[in-house]
């Protein structure tokens, strides 16, 4: 197997109801514990808003700033076959409905 990411663009916002927010929670959990049990999660995290942009050693700004469909609101590292089977995974992926999008990336294995 190799390892995918899956980078979680846009989704439910910040600002919806704590009832729609738990829902939607809910079915994350339930994503994960499916990827779970099919042996194809490996870890992931949410990210919460704002941040730092490092353009070089003196250079640190305040951001990102992007529109909401483009935020990255968090990702999963995933065992995979082939990148057919990582888009599969996304199927299940809760924030469809939200306008959120998932965008699959091969990680590089690297040999130390």
């Amino acid at each position: 197997m190799e390892k995918f990411m899956l980078i979680f663009h846009g989704g439910i916002q910040q600002d919806a109801s704590p009832q729609d927010m738990q829902a939607n929670m809910g079915k994350w959990m339930e994503w994960i514990e499916k990827l779970d049990k099919d042996g194809k999660y490996v870890s992931g995290e949410a990210l919460l808003p704002g941040g730092k942009v490092v353009t070089s050693p003196t250079a640190v700004t305040d951001g990102p700033y992007t529109e909401g469909k483009e935020v990255v609101g968090g990702f999963f590292v995933i065992n995979a076959n082939s990148m057919e089977d990582a888009v599969g995974v996304c199927r299940d992926y809760p924030d469809y409905e939200y306008g959120g999008q998932v965008q699959v990336r091969p990680v590089m294995r690297i040999e130390m």
